[in-house]
């Protein structure tokens, strides 16, 4: 770690310590409300539907059963198979090259290769699973083998239901239209060689439809049906699979079209090839499993435990040590998580501790790494510790030491130790509302976030825990939407720190986001990616590597405003945490690269009645690349990007007294900036791209000026203001992505009816273990694992009842004045915590907590409005501005009540 980078860290550590000290009265808020959130299963014998998420933020941990044993899949987050084999990727694109494909021919959303270049893929990223964060080992507790079974992996109806008649396998559903549910059978162990065509038999009611996966081990997709409609009556069908696959599981999914009650009546599946013929068993077989529940507020899993089933257990992931505490009377044994490119685990024993060694290759510039996970047990009580080659020159020995140092001390001194942290998590603040769902989300979402992520530790992917040795999208970091929005609902729920590894992300790849403006470009500045992996080595100029060690996507790898929006997180951390340090060595040198490569490349833009044509770009993640960039000029997520780290970037420097001349240049810059584009109709609507249709999107680009541009707000004229609303209003997407986005842009323009869309949305995703999939339509990538993403799911209720968007607070902006709530603590750019009731209509006094001093401006609920200070009595009438503000100078560690005049 390089010693500003260090530094940078110490600055944010201090920054926690100092927000705690001020932001906090003793004890956790609302408990009540806490404790509604616990998350109680009826089963786990599904590792999507009913797995319970444990972690510290290092270490974290599926917990499920199978086969009648409990497991455990455990996964630490510097845990990485970060090898790259850019031999295999073509030569980076240059903007010059770029430039002439769109004057000639065209390829069609394919690479943008160099002239005369014989370069023929798949390229890095699609050639193997790597890079890829891996699972540690599965903690199996119980000494069943493993039983052929199927096993739900999807339940989004109000009823999902397997049954067995007569050797059938009778699936239905009902509930929302579109919902569906599936059920998986493994272990299955074949070759598509041998068994080269799949047979279903089936009958169905008129409003179902059917889908197969096969999967192989690592959770791949080897073969899809894709969705088929049901016949009502008798009927076969055949489908040949690709040759030379490997087979492990097989999943049979089932959809209502219209919501009522829809059946798959399977009567085969079964696969035929040269060696014959292997029929699936469509008998149920349920296997015993076992209830149980997760105490967020204490942050521990309780498993009752079935005779013939999984054993009674308490399971903790200590906060205190990277060591999981497990109470059982049952064997346990750890099992390598095994993928097809790593190589077989060495296991041992040291002094009765049980130890599992696993080696993972390097490649010419990542040397590889190692980890131990060790077992260790005294009695009832186990202890299971991590290791890496990261931490430790010899990670079995000081794995086996770390299991054996928690077994030395006593497991109440180890619980207390463990409860006191989560206590302290859970005090920085909290909230309680009429909307159980929505309490829940955002409690739940912090819980989930705090599992994966702490100070210090390597960034969460896309996947909390993981469920394959193979992720998707190599559960890597995606800068074009998904990895942003993880640490979304932190700043206002008072736990910034949640998101210094993000920050340390970014900080560390800002020498190879310089070389890429250079590389590609040939400009200065900092140009960011849309997928980012551990450990790339930082500077790209001193690899052995081709291409620098620089996998990028010829396609949307280029959309202009990724730049902006990946290093947009670290501003809001320091508006939400104001530090001069942080500012200084973290915020302002990732803004001021951006925006400097921004104005860069706007110098090279076609000028059009005195605004620059911004271009070329790729709209995330539509259109693609088009003939003469017909669908690639002015994309409203980068004029919405381009004009917020433009205006960030002369904050900063203004504030630190510095690079005047680039100040200069980022005004004129602003100035430049197109408008967005709309259609041509009576009543016009944002679209993604200049002389774009409205479409169906996939990332709702048109509501990005609101959210996460924040540059479109409550404060903006009528018209503009209408325009957002209008767009929004209409928006078509698909249901995968934009779920947060348009939640938080609803709810910052004040959009009536933003409570219950959100509960919608939320329900429409709501597993039974409390975790959210992607979509709400039935995708099959929902079954790919936990996505972190959706934890952010927490900022939508954070917004609705406080917002500063423009450094401005407004209390209850967007909540049901009819609906009781109430918060303490939700932090505000400034670095305010603000607490506050509404009830029966009525907001009786707001309190604020000045973390850093500086002006504070609130838009008063009230005619009039005062303010006082500390142990004041007699408040201090403010006046207001033409919209309704109040401002006040504070001083740090100050208190401050705001209340109305002649009781409003």
């Amino acid at each position: 770690m390089g010693r500003q980078m260090l530094r940078g860290l110490v600055a944010v550590l201090t920054l926690v310590t100092g927000a705690n000290a001020v932001s906090r009265e003793p004890g956790i808020p609302f408990v009540q409300a806490l404790d509604r959130a616990a998350v109680s299963v009826d089963r786990l014998d599904s590792i999507l539907e009913q797995a319970l998420i444990i972690g510290n933020g290092d270490l974290n941990a599926l917990v499920y059963s199978d086969s009648g044993n409990l497991e455990l899949v455990l996964t630490k987050n510097d845990v990485w198979d970060a090898r790259l084999d850019t031999t295999l990727d073509p030569p980076l694109p240059t903007l010059a090259r770029i430039k002439a494909l769109a004057r000639g021919e065209w390829p069609d959303r394919g690479q943008v290769l160099p002239e005369g270049s014989d370069w023929k893929g798949p390229d890095s990223y699609h050639a193997n699973p790597y890079p890829c964060p891996r699972a540690c080992a599965r903690l199996i507790l119980g000494t069943r083998s493993k039983r052929t079974q199927w096993l739900p992996i999807r339940s989004q109806g109000s009823h999902n239901r397997w049954e067995s008649r007569d050797h059938v396998g009778i699936m239905s559903i009902e509930g929302q239209a579109g919902a569906s549910n599936g059920w998986q059978v493994k272990p299955m162990a074949f070759s598509t060689d041998d068994y080269s065509t799949l047979r279903v038999t089936l009958s169905g009611s008129a409003n179902a439809q059917y889908y197969v996966d096969v999967m192989d081990a690592s959770g791949q997709v080897v073969f899809a049906t894709k969705w088929q409609a049901t016949p009502t009556e008798v009927q076969t069908h055949t489908y040949a699979l690709s040759p030379g696959q490997q087979a492990h599981s097989v999943i049979l999914y089932t959809w209502t079209l219209d919501g009522k009650h829809a059946e798959n009546r399977f009567e085969t599946v079964q696969f035929e090839g040269p060696k014959g013929t292997l029929a699936l068993d469509l008998e149920s077989t349920s296997l015993p499993t076992s209830r149980a529940r997760l105490d967020l507020r204490r942050a521990v899993v309780q498993i009752d435990g079935v005779p013939g089933g999984p054993a009674k257990a308490v399971i903790r992931a200590l906060a205190q040590k990277n060591c999981f505490l497990i109470e059982s009377d049952v064997e346990a044994r750890l099992e390598q998580f095994r993928t097809a490119d790593t190589p077989d685990a060495e296991t041992g024993e040291t002094d009765g501790v049980l130890w599992l060694h696993q080696t993972i290759p390097g490649d010419l510039d990542w040397p590889g790494m190692a980890y131990a996970v060790a077992l260790a047990r005294n009695g009832s009580r186990l202890a299971v510790a991590i290791v890496t080659s990261l931490e430790s020159d010899d990670v079995v020995r000081d794995a086996v030491e770390a299991a054996q140092a928690v077994m030395r001390v006593q497991t109440s001194r180890l619980v207390s130790d463990h409860e006191a942290i989560w206590n302290d998590f859970w005090s920085a603040s909290g909230l309680e509302v009429d909307d159980t769902l929505m309490e829940q989300t955002w409690y739940r979402g912090l819980y989930f976030l705090r599992c994966v992520s702490k100070p210090g530790v390597v960034s969460p992917g896309l996947f909390a825990s993981l469920t394959t040795g193979s992720p998707a999208w190599h559960g890597d970091y995606h800068t074009n939407y998904n990895i942003q929005q993880i640490f979304w609902g932190c700043y206002a729920a008072n736990h910034p720190e949640l998101a210094e590894p993000y920050d340390r992300l970014i900080h560390d790849y800002a020498t190879r986001a310089r070389w890429l403006a250079r590389t590609i470009f040939a400009m200065e500045g900092a140009f960011y990616p849309h997928v980012l992996y551990a450990y790339e080595p930082l500077d790209p100029a001193q690899v052995k590597s081709p291409v620098g060690r620089q996998y990028i996507h010829h396609v949307w790898g280029f959309t202009l405003g990724v730049s902006g929006f990946t290093v947009q997180p670290l501003w809001w951390h320091y508006k939400y945490q104001p530090d001069r340090d942080f500012l200084e060595h973290t915020a302002y040198p990732a803004v001021r690269d951006v925006a400097v490569f921004y104005v860069n490349f706007m110098d090279q833009c076609e000028r059009r009645d005195g605004h620059v044509v911004l271009a070329p770009s790729v709209s995330p993640e539509h259109w693609g690349w088009t003939p003469n960039f017909e669908r690639n000029r002015n994309c409203t997520f980068d004029i919405s990007m381009a004009r917020y780290i433009l205006g960030a970037a002369i904050e900063g420097a203004e504030t630190l007294n510095r690079d005047a001349p680039w100040v200069t240049r980022w005004r004129q810059a602003l100035a430049l900036l197109p408008d967005y584009p709309t259609t041509q109709t009576d009543a016009p609507v944002v679209v993604d791209v200049e002389g774009a249709p409205p479409i169906n999107y996939n990332i709702t680009v048109p509501a990005t000026p609101v959210f996460p541009g924040d540059v479109v707000t409550w404060q903006a004229p009528a018209a503009r203001r209408a325009l957002f609303k209008r767009t929004i209003e209409s928006i078509q997407w698909n249901g995968n992505n934009s779920m947060v986005m348009l939640g938080v842009a609803r709810a910052r323009l004040d959009m009536p009816g933003t409570l219950d869309w959100m509960v919608e949305e939320v329900q429409a995703r709501l597993r039974p273990n409390g975790t959210l999939t992607l979509s709400r339509r039935g995708a099959p990538f929902n079954s790919f694992g936990h996505y972190t993403e959706q934890f952010g799911a927490t900022m939508v209720l954070s917004e609705l009842l406080v917002q500063s968007v423009g450094d401005v607070i407004r209390v209850f902006p967007a909540w049901p004045e009819e609906r009781h709530a109430r918060f303490r603590d939700l932090r505000t750019q400034g670095g305010f915590l603000v607490s506050s009731r509404l009830r029966e209509g009525r907001i009786t006094r707001i309190e604020v907590k000045s973390t850093q001093g500086g002006p504070l401006r609130l838009v008063s609920p009230w005619k009039q409005i005062s303010v006082s200070r500390g142990s004041q009595t007699a408040g201090q009438l403010l006046v207001l501005d033409t919209q309704g503000i109040a401002q006040v100078s504070t001083r740090p560690n100050e208190a401050l009540v705001f209340e109305p005049i002649n009781d409003e």
